[in-house]
């Protein structure tokens, strides 16, 4: 639980988070879980919850489960390339992303789930690059 607090105490500051209304409810090493209210403010024109939305949280949450593994001075991370299926519309409300890094290593993959109202609406994986920047 302590090195938990830590890891999300320390987590960098994302400003587009607070643009978003993103929060971090939970973090784990491999484990993110992410939470944001979408508003009309966040709609398409057919009133469906904007698609860059939902892909932000998916990239977001990804990348809180890698933070847990790897924080370390000194190591940065980076989304090298994600994939998303939209499965049902978002109508505003509560939305919730769950990610898994699914191993370890320089290259990460990660898989995310977004939830909304209890139902999938969407489903990603992606790939992460850790970087050490003492070596750029």
């Amino acid at each position: 639980m302590e090195d938990e607090l830590n890891i999300k105490k320390d987590f960098p500051l994302v400003p587009f988070w607070k643009h978003l209304g993103i929060e971090i409810v939970d973090i784990k090493p491999g484990y993110g879980k992410l939470v944001m209210r979408a508003g009309p403010e966040h709609e398409n024109p057919y009133g469906i919850t904007h698609g860059g939305i939902l892909s932000t949280l998916a990239d977001s949450a990804a990348a809180v489960a890698i933070a847990g593994m790897i924080y370390d001075d000194g190591k940065r991370f980076v989304t090298v390339e994600m994939k998303i299926n939209y499965l049902h519309p978002v109508r505003g409300g509560l939305i919730e992303a769950e990610a898994k890094a699914l191993r370890e290593g320089r290259i990460v993959p990660a898989e995310v789930d977004i939830y909304s109202e209890n139902i999938l609406v969407a489903k990603a994986i992606a790939t992460y690059i850790i970087v050490d920047e003492k070596r750029e």
